[in-house]
């Protein structure tokens, strides 16, 4: 077994899957830049570039669902390498595609949706078998080591690799990312855990029976009181964000007068601050409590965004996002170990995949508003609106997400699990 920051240990099988998901983090990070990049080489049009962004957006909104449903009928660690081995696949097809010359923007729309289908169910698989894997160490370490080795290999060693790899051939990134799925499923092979397998899998795996299970995610996220306010408040924070960084680029120059290179060291500040987040997260929940920490980072957010919105100089707004970075992750690591803390083992995918369908499907509604309101009242308005959106909200849900709430539920679904499996693993 391997020590943890709190001195526990986590059970054999973590680092494995650790190696995975950050390998596999490398080549996605490397692809992103990179579908980036082949669009915007194949045609000018903004809206036929924006279809591949939407294309690799669209399947958590429409696929997410019912491929958390899917996770609670199927043995999670073999569909979890047989989703690596799926993208690699789709990956050399589109490798051969491009070495043929026969890429267009239909192919790459076409890619990104389907590479995108399927990471919407690996990545609800991957947070369902931590718990198998934790041992007594703990989740939150568990999920801040995951998710930190995940944003250091896509925010700083993918995208700037991505972009040196398209320069030599636009079809290098493609195949580092194939090569960093295939890794991935020799790495996770044969893995098992220690945790409940899921009891879907006796309703079958017919499309009426996803529908159900789909349905009854739905159902359980939004009728548990915290669960419900925690993905709100998360999903309304994707949407504030994703408003001002869909014009974040045009702010850099016009606002703040940078020049190419200066912005690509802002947004590096920025990412060091949420890596940080990641980090820390484990101790801060320590000292402050779930609670606490959430309602810190929830808390902060409205003033960073406001100042950014304010302010002209590029070293302040670099900073206040950076605390907005060091906040999300703060609040990603702590509701993600909640999510596996409160949610019954057998119904982890369909409700974890509605709680990421609502998160994530209000991006693109955020982007779109951002747009809108920076055409209509200038470059600063979309700031000063997530502030006040995030600020409305904070005053509304925060009370409800203090530590006693919280010890309340974790309690209560230890019981329930308890009572359906005996005592659970990873407390």
């Amino acid at each position: 077994m391997t020590a943890t920051a709190d001195g526990r240990k986590f059970a054999p099988g973590f680092w494995r899957l650790w190696t995975a998901t950050t390998v596999s983090g490398l080549g996605d990070g490397v692809r992103i830049m990179a579908l980036s990049l082949f669009a915007a080489a194949l045609t000018r049009d903004p809206f036929l570039v924006a279809l591949v962004t939407v294309a690799g957006r669209l399947p958590w909104v429409c696929v997410g669902p019912l491929a958390g449903a899917l996770v609670d009928r199927i043995d999670r660690w073999r569909a979890l390498w047989l989703c690596d081995v799926a993208r690699a696949v789709v990956l050399t097809v589109f490798v051969a595609l491009s070495a043929l010359g026969q890429v267009t923007i239909a192919v790459l729309a076409a890619t990104a949706f389907a590479l995108s289908s399927v990471q919407a169910m690996a990545d609800n698989l991957s947070q369902a078998v931590v718990r198998d894997v934790v041992g007594p160490g703990s989740l939150d370490t568990a999920n801040s080591r995951l998710l930190g080795g995940q944003f250091i290999t896509v925010e700083f060693i993918g995208v700037p690799m991505g972009t040196a790899l398209f320069l030599v051939s636009p079809t290098l990134p493609f195949a580092l990312n194939a090569s960093s799925f295939l890794l991935s499923a020799v790495l996770v092979f044969g893995l098992r855990g220690y945790g409940q397998q899921p009891s879907g899998a006796a309703d079958g795996l017919s499309l009426r029976a996803l529908r159900t299970g789909t349905a009854s995610g739905f159902r359980r996220l939004f009728g548990h009181p915290l669960l419900r306010t925690l993905c709100l408040m998360a999903g309304l924070l994707n949407f504030a964000l994703v408003s001002v960084i869909g014009i974040v680029v045009l702010y850099a120059f016009e606002v703040l007068h940078l020049s190419s290179t200066e912005y690509s060291v802002m947004l590096v500040v920025v990412a060091l601050g949420g890596l940080a987040g990641v980090l820390l997260a484990p101790r801060i929940t320590r000292a402050l409590g779930r609670g606490t920490s959430l309602q810190v980072a929830f808390g902060i957010c409205p003033l960073p965004f406001a100042i950014s919105g304010g302010t002209s100089n590029a070293l302040l707004s670099a900073s206040a996002f950076a605390v907005v970075g060091a906040s999300i992750s703060v609040a990603n690591v702590t509701s993600t170990t909640l999510r596996q803390t409160l949610i019954p083992p057998e119904m982890f995918g369909s409700v974890n995949g509605a709680y990421r369908s609502v998160v994530n499907g209000l991006s693109p509604l955020g982007g779109l508003a951002g747009g809108i309101f920076a055409d209509r009242l200038g470059l600063r308005a979309p700031f000063f609106i997530a502030a006040g959106l995030l600020l409305v909200a904070a005053c509304i849900a925060l009370p409800r997400l203090t530590n006693a709430h919280i010890a309340a539920a974790e309690k209560s679904a230890a019981d329930d699990r308890l009572r359906a499996h005996g005592p659970a693993q990873g407390q």
